[in-house]
C-alpha cells in the first residue's frame, strides 16, 4: 500500500493509499547547494561591491523557512563584509505568519552567524520615492540586494523579488479600493528599477538568478511555473509545514494553484497545521466582511469562486464548522480520513494526484492545450 508523508506544523503526518487506487505522486526538481550556487552569488557579489565603493550596502532579504535562501544570504553577506562601507539587513516575511515568521528569522540567524545591522521592513524609516513611501535605508544606499524565493501564488501568479518589495513593506505604496493589487504592485516595483541601483536573487524552480533587479524580474515573469497533469478527481497537496503553514491565511491560497488540477467537481485536498488559527485580524475582517487588507479580499473571493466549481477540504486543527460556515470548507483530523471522505465521494475508481508541498501550479493537460 502506497505510503506518502507530509510536513505537518513541526511534525510529520501520513496517507496510506489503498492498492486499488490509481494515485499519482507530482515529482518536482529543486535546486540543491553546490558550486554554481555559490559562484553566482560571488559573482554578484562582486558587482555589488564595485557599485558601492566604501558605501553601504542593503540587502533586501524576504524570509520564506527556506533553508537554500538562508545558506545564500550567509554566502552573500561573508563576500561582502569588510569590502565595502557597512551592510545593512532589512527583513521582511510577507509569506509567513508575523509574529512566528519574526521568531523564526530570528532563530535563523543566530543559528547561521549571521552578525549584522538587521532592520525589520515595517519598523524603518521611510522616505519618499517618486510619491511612494519607501524605506529611507535603500533610498540612500549607493547599490541594495533583493533577495527573495520565486514561486506561484493562488491569487498574484507567481510571488517573487517585485511582490516581495511592496508586499514585504520595503515600499508601501497607496492601494485605492478599485485598484488591481497586481497593478499597483507593477507600477511600484517600476518606479523602484527606475530610481535605485537594484540587484537581485532569487530562486526559480531548479536553478538561481542573480543580477540586474528588472532583469531577472522579468524572467521570472516569463517563466511557465505549471505543470501539465492528467485528468484527476482528487489532489492532495501538503503546504510545508513550519514555518510555512502556520495559519489558514498563509496556505489558503494554494486553493487557487490546486484549481486546475482536477476536474469540475473534483476534491482539492490541503494538509497544513494551521496552529495559529485563521489569520490576522485584517483577513478576519476580509472573512467577515468587505475590509481587510486588499489581498486577504482577494484570497476570500478566491474561496468563494473555487467552492463554487470545485469541493475544497483541509487537514487542519482549525474547528470543522469554522470552516463549513465561512468557506463551505470540509474540515478533517488527519489525511487518511480525508481520504476516506474522497473515496467515499468518487468510489475506489477515483484518480488522486499528490504534491508533498504545493510548490508548483499543476494543470490539466486538455486545460493547457485549449489555452
Amino acid at each position: 500500500m502506497p505510503e506518502f508523508w507530509f510536513r505537518y506544523g513541526v511534525t510529520e503526518v501520513s496517507l496510506e493509499v489503498p492498492e486499488e487506487v490509481s494515485c499519482e505522486k507530482l515529482e518536482v526538481k529543486e535546486l540543491k547547494p553546490g558550486e554554481e550556487v555559490w559562484r553566482k552569488v560571488t559573482d554578484l557579489a562582486e558587482e555589488v561591491k564595485g557599485d558601492a565603493g566604501s558605501g553601504e550596502v542593503v540587502i533586501a532579504y524576504d524570509h520564506s523557512g527556506d533553508k537554500l535562501l538562508l545558506m545564500i544570504l550567509k554566502h552573500l553577506i561573508e563576500s561582502l563584509e569588510g569590502e565595502v562601507g557597512g551592510i545593512t539587513l532589512i527583513t521582511s516575511c510577507w509569506r509567513l505568519d508575523p509574529s512566528e515568521g519574526k521568531e523564526h528569522l530570528r532563530r535563523s540567524l543566530k543559528g547561521y552567524g549571521l552578525d549584522v545591522k538587521v532592520l525589520d521592513a515595517d519598523e524603518c524609516e521611510l522616505a519618499e520615492l517618486g510619491g511612494i513611501p519607501v524605506a529611507r535605508k535603500l533610498l540612500e544606499s549607493p547599490v541594495s540586494v533583493i533577495l527573495a524565493g520565486s514561486e506561484p501564488h493562488g491569487i498574484l501568479g507567481k510571488a517573487s523579488v517585485s511582490e516581495a518589495l511592496v508586499l514585504g513593506g520595503f515600499l508601501k505604496p497607496r492601494l485605492e479600493a478599485d485598484e488591481s493589487l497586481r497593478e499597483v504592485i507593477g507600477e511600484a516595483w517600476t518606479r523602484a528599477v527606475e530610481e535605485l541601483n537594484l540587484k537581485a536573487i532569487t530562486i526559480l524552480k531548479d536553478q538561481l538568478l542573480a543580477g540586474d533587479a528588472d532583469n531577472i524580474a522579468r524572467a521570472v515573469e516569463d517563466a511557465d511555473m505549471s505543470i501539465p497533469v492528467g485528468d484527476f478527481d482528487v489532489v492532495i497537496a501538503g503546504c510545508g509545514g513550519a514555518p510555512r503553514d502556520s495559519s489558514f491565511q498563509q496556505v489558503a491560497h494554494v486553493v487557487g494553484l490546486l484549481e486546475e488540477s482536477v476536474k469540475d467537481g473534483g476534491l482539492i485536498g490541503v494538509i497544513a497545521e494551521c496552529k495559529r488559527g485563521l489569520g490576522s485580524r485584517e483577513f478576519l475582517e476580509a472573512a467577515f466582511g468587505d475590509r481587510g487588507s486588499p489581498l486577504d479580499r482577494e484570497l476570500i473571493r478566491l474561496l468563494r469562486r473555487v467552492s463554487e466549481g470545485r469541493r475544497i477540504a483541509f487537514t487542519s486543527a482549525l474547528p470543522r464548522s469554522l470552516l463549513r460556515s465561512l468557506f463551505d470548507i470540509r474540515g478533517f483530523d488527519t489525511p487518511q480520513d480525508m481520504l476516506t471522505y474522497a473515496l467515499r465521494l468518487y468510489s475506489r475508481s477515483a484518480r488522486i494526484l499528490i504534491l508533498e508541498r504545493a510548490g508548483v501550479k499543476p494543470v490539466r493537460s486538455i486545460l493547457r492545450e485549449r489555452s
